[in-house]
């Protein structure tokens, strides 16, 4: 499937840049502010587009300004075009951190993007995020942390290969349970039903790593 990666507003660290890798096929679109983190990156946008209330618009001719006034964000918008442009895989970067309630918008986006047939990732350098529903998802062993927070009401969810499993286990919006597991196995596996779960893994840098 053809992918799309979004240049959002906030700061595009090297690390989620690397594990990004932009590749000539892919769509990119950056996001109001976004075009300012591109030029930074030396990357060239396929579209520029938002309301341009965080930055001025540029002179380009693949600009396609809208309203300050509208219901989407610049980030969903950005992802609706990946969409109607046949992308079935997509990249968040400079989603996270920031301004609180961007954030928040940027974690719908990717059940957003699910509920549509589609899979989407925010990163940055220390954390992968993304919406499971209703399936199994395998996760390589990783230096660091496996958080799982229940989404759009509760769901039904069993672990195995992890410093804490789960056996069909109801998770729910209103109880953390999910905070800072660890893959111990050589992988371990995240199965999913009758839900939606945020899974956020946040990478330990190496020298922050501990033997445990």
């Amino acid at each position: 499937m053809k992918r799309c990666v979004v240049l959002c507003a906030g700061a595009i660290g090297p690390g989620a840049l690397a594990r990004c890798a932009p590749a000539p096929d892919d769509l990119l679109i950056a996001a109001d502010g976004g075009y300012l983190r591109a030029r930074e990156l030396g990357l060239v946008p396929d579209l520029i587009l938002g309301d341009f209330d965080s930055a001025p618009a540029p002179d380009d001719p693949r600009v396609v300004r809208y309203p300050v006034r509208k219901d989407d964000t610049d980030s969903l918008l950005a992802v609706k075009e990946g969409l109607a442009r046949g992308c079935g895989r997509f990249v968040l970067l400079g989603g996270l951190g920031g301004r609180l309630d961007h954030t928040l918008a940027n974690l719908q986006l990717l059940l957003y993007l699910k509920d549509r047939g589609a899979d989407g990732v925010l990163l940055d350098d220390r954390h992968t995020v993304r919406v499971l529903r209703d399936e199994a998802w395998t996760v390589e062993r990783f230096a660091g942390y496996l958080s799982l927070f229940a989404m759009a009401g509760d769901c039904r969810v069993t672990l195995t290969g992890m410093e804490y499993p789960l056996e069909d286990h109801l998770l729910t919006g209103a109880y953390p349970l999910g905070v800072s597991n660890r893959v111990r196995e050589a992988r371990g596996t995240v199965t999913v039903r009758d839900g939606a779960l945020l899974a956020v893994e946040y990478r330990e840098f190496e020298d922050e790593r501990e033997e445990r």
